[in-house]
């Protein structure tokens, strides 16, 4: 392959080199090299007859009785020492736990067979693209396992079926790893270099593998450790290289990652060469849409950015069939007004100056230009003036000068006037709206969500309070908005699955439980699942909107919806004690179910 190189190199040394080495070794340089220590004045010559000291090593450091401060920084030198110490033990004893985790949740498996789970011939079962993206090693394991197992040890469901993945292969296929790691010699992130690269080899080079690797750990980090493993499964076994690579290609997917001000990362794992074709081909797009010269003072990276949402959001404009993305705004009146208080977007928080920026660019407040003054053009589907709805009172706008929420500045006369208009638009044809704007009445003290109307509503007196039931098992339109503003996840601890990938599911059955707000709750497909066919699962509804899930192993949690205007989703302040238990669904009851997921409906 690389023949071509040999005539490149010279077979004997040129003249240069051959009078250059002839100087060098006439030449006797004897190198001197002192340490001095910062302050000191340097030794004085030894005479000639004097005997000589040994001379230090080479790169050795001064002696710390030489230093000013002496006393003191031998002091810390010992100290540090002391503690760094201490960190080693305990780096050892969180080795040594881990494998006693590893064992235990290993053991757990084992209890939990993939016979628990429904056949695949009865209704409701897994779908068949759920099963084949499951990893290898959990084949044999409940698909309801790694639920329990994020329940207990209060992780999401990725980390704790890689978690439960790692255990189970540390466990059953490299003994010698686990042994290490009992020991201290090695750590977590070691043994998941090995899980992660030696565990697939066959049954006769697995262990010849890992004895080699751990023989040659010593003060390896684990980033070295995985460089030396993956080259040894390279040379003994491609196969399993191969088989790795193919259980990657099954994990592919698009996640997004909510970040900091407002802003988040769009993720998307795929095989290498496909992610540096894209990545190409987006920074092509950016160099054609824009160059220097042209006004356009965007930088390279972020005109990809924004090529890469005109190619998913406008397929139209580039000959693919269009699709409406949809999102959920929730703000505070406040916020639209110029206060500080952030909004949600599907359930993330972003800044109030993006919430306002959002609704601008979306056409449903003015546009403020510089100067604080509000720009002329009214929001997208807003009636011409004087227009009322059919039958409605007239609603009266803001006069120019009259103190308004917020401020008294014209651009916030000019923001209540467009509110106003938005509110009152009979038509959505034109606009970025895909229903009537919602105002949500929330309790000041819980935060909790208590009523849900429009302007419609409003104008003609209907009373404030939650939707009414509906009659059959699936929600009118009113209460399934309500239901799902107020959830704004899935209800399942540390489930973070937006409300519109999400059942609205019945916690007493229907039709022996209403389809009411308090006997609803969003459940994404595979939680709602969970909820009618895990074996030892437990559901109860609490007053106030709360649940309480019971693991099989008796493990209790319990969710609120989360507040509005705040961080967390802490209990309501008034929650007491649970309702009166409603009769029991008979065995065998089935009900309908709406889902947008892979997996079929629980029933």
């Amino acid at each position: 392959m690389f023949e071509h190189l040999a005539a490149l190199t010279p077979e004997r040394d040129s003249d240069l080199e051959s009078r250059l080495r002839a100087v060098l070794d006439a030449a006797r340089v004897e190198l001197a090299v002192h340490f001095i220590a910062h302050g000191s004045a340097p030794a004085p010559a030894a005479e000639p007859d004097a005997v000589a000291e040994p001379e230090a090593e080479v790169g050795s450091g001064p002696e710390v009785g030489q230093l000013p401060g002496a006393p003191r920084l031998q002091r810390l030198l010992e100290e540090g020492g002391g503690h760094l110490d201490r960190a080693v033990a305990a780096h050892r004893e969180a080795a040594r736990a881990a494998a006693e985790q590893a064992e235990a949740l290993a053991a757990f498996a084992r209890c939990r067979p993939s016979s628990l789970d429904r056949p695949d011939s009865e209704i409701g079962a897994a779908a068949a693209r759920t099963r084949a993206a499951r990893p290898s090693a959990l084949t044999e394991v409940s698909e309801w396992a790694v639920d329990e197992v994020a329940v207990a040890l209060r992780l999401t469901a990725d980390a704790a079926s890689a978690l439960l993945v790692e255990s189970v292969l540390l466990v059953d296929r490299l003994p010698e790893t686990l042994a290490a790691l009992h020991e201290g010699r090695i750590s977590w992130r070691h043994a998941q270099v090995m899980t992660d690269l030696v565990s697939r080899l066959s049954d006769e080079l697995r262990p010849i593998a890992e004895a080699r690797l751990l023989s040659r750990v010593g003060g390896k980090t684990h980033s070295q450790l995985r460089v030396a493993a993956r080259r040894l499964v390279m040379r003994l076994d491609a196969e399993a290289l191969a088989e790795r690579v193919r259980e990657a290609v099954r994990g592919r997917r698009v996640v997004v990652h909510p970040g900091d001000d407002g802003m988040a990362t769009l993720s998307a794992v795929l095989p290498l060469p496909v992610a540096r074709a894209v990545l190409d081909a987006l920074r092509q797009y950016a160099e054609a849409v824009g160059g220097d010269g042209d006004g356009d003072e965007r930088t390279v990276a972020q005109r990809m950015v924004d090529c890469l949402v005109d190619l998913v959001l406008r397929p139209g404009e580039h000959g693919m069939s269009p699709v409406q993305a949809r999102i959920t705004l929730v703000a505070a009146v406040e916020t639209l007004l110029g206060s500080d208080e952030p909004g949600e977007v599907d359930g993330d928080l972003v800044p109030a100056e993006m919430v306002r920026q959002l609704a601008e660019a979306l056409g449903l407040l003015p546009r403020t230009e510089a100067g604080d003054q509000p720009a002329g053009d009214q929001p997208v589907g807003a009636p011409l003036p004087g227009e009322q709805l059919a039958g409605e009172p007239p609603v009266d706008e803001p006069v120019a000068g009259e103190r308004v929420p917020g401020g008294s500045s014209r651009a916030a006369e000019g923001t209540v006037q467009a509110l106003a208009r938005l509110l009152r638009s009979r038509s959505l044809r034109g606009s970025a709206l895909t229903s009537r704007p919602l105002v949500g009445l929330v309790d000041e003290l819980s935060g909790q969500l208590v009523a849900l109307t429009d302007a419609i509503g409003l104008r003609r007196g209907q009373g404030l309070g939650p939707p009414p039931e509906s009659p059959g098992y699936r929600p009118e339109r009113r209460l399934d908005e309500f239901v799902r503003l107020r959830d704004r996840r899935c209800r399942f601890p540390g489930c973070r699955a937006r409300p519109i990938r999400c059942d609205l599911d019945h916690e007493v059955p229907w039709p022996w439980g209403p389809t009411s707000h308090d006997n609803l709750c969003c459940l994404c497909r595979h939680h709602h699942r969970l909820s009618h066919q895990a074996p030892g699962w437990r559901l109860r509804g609490l007053a106030g909107g709360g649940l309480e899930w019971t693991t099989p192993g008796g493990i209790v949690a319990t969710t609120h919806p989360p507040r509005f205007g705040a961080d967390d989703d802490l209990p309501r302040v008034h929650d007491g004690a649970p309702p009166p238990a409603r009769a029991p669904a008979p065995a065998g009851a089935a009900s309908p179910a709406d889902g947008r997921e892979d997996d079929p409906p629980p029933f």
